[in-house]
């Protein structure tokens, strides 16, 4: 009896191993995001630490200028708040209370006209903003006497408030907000964005332009002579003391909402432009 001896099978070829691609892409990628961690989180830290410097370092600090004989107001802001009092002081003051002091805006005389300017913006880095003078809390008092005066006031950024009489009041709003009441003669308004709120007294003369952003001004006592308003963007709602208008408009855009009606020959006058945006007019009570 024979055995027949049945050979085991043939093992199967080994498949040769797909080529591996080379290491190092995938560590420079890694060494890459290791980098822009590290660069946010130290821009993080730094952040924090600047802005507890910051915080520690916000003061407040007064400056004073001669007051007497001066007749007109220049104002230029670029961030913050600043407030205008009339009051019962001797001399024209500035309080200041940020990081920065008083001492960093400009606070002084030319001839009749007092001056008064923020600092500027730019900074250590670029941006004085970025260490806290952006919120400064300026306050500016003037002598009840100085009512009447004549203000120029421009605003590049920040919040502006003034409740006082004027002579020639002229405003201008980069951006920000402003609020503006009490009296004043002749009345000059433009602003390119932001908000601007405005309730005066006794206007014979009032230019208002909008081109964007938003200016509700209500006039009250004795109807204007004249008032003219632009609206290019934006929404510009005017309230004027009972009585009759003589009310034209050319509106090529947007809309102009005349509450009052027109009546031709008045000597007081409306003229109204729109090229976009809104205008709305209506009376007070």
């Amino acid at each position: 009896m024979s055995t027949t001896m049945t050979p085991p099978p043939a093992a199967p070829d080994r498949t040769a191993e797909a080529p591996r691609p080379p290491a190092g892409g995938s560590r420079v990628i890694a060494i890459v995001i290791i980098v822009l961690g590290a660069i946010v989180l130290l821009g993080t830290m730094t952040s924090a630490v600047i802005g507890t410097i910051a915080s520690a370092s916000v003061h407040t600090s007064t400056r004073s200028v001669d007051a007497a004989g001066v007749e007109d107001l220049d104002i230029d802001t670029a961030a913050g708040t600043l407030r205008v009092e009339f009051t019962d002081v001797q001399e024209a003051e500035l309080e200041v209370t940020s990081s920065w002091g008083a001492d960093n805006w400009r606070f002084e005389r030319d001839g009749d006209t007092l001056e008064v300017s923020s600092p500027d913006r730019l900074g250590w880095f670029g941006w004085r903003g970025w260490f806290g003078d952006g919120g400064a809390d300026a306050v500016l008092r003037l002598p009840s006497s100085l009512e009447g005066l004549d203000a120029d006031v421009s605003l590049a950024a920040g919040e502006f408030v003034v409740d006082g009489e004027f002579g020639e009041l002229d405003l201008s709003l980069a951006a920000g907000s402003f609020d503006v009441s009490g009296s004043a003669q002749s009345l000059s308004a433009d602003v390119s964005a932001g908000r601007g709120t405005l309730e005066l007294d006794g206007v014979s003369e009032a230019g208002l332009t909008v081109s964007a952003g938003s200016l509700d001004a209500v006039l009250t006592g004795s109807r204007p002579d004249v008032i003219e308003a632009d609206v290019s963007a934006g929404t510009l709602r005017m309230t004027v003391p009972e009585g009759d208008y003589d009310v034209t408009s050319d509106v090529s855009a947007g809309e102009f909402e005349n509450g009052i009606g027109s009546t031709p020959g008045a000597s007081s006058t409306i003229r109204v432009q729109v090229s976009a945006g809104q205008a709305v007019l209506q009376s007070g009570r």
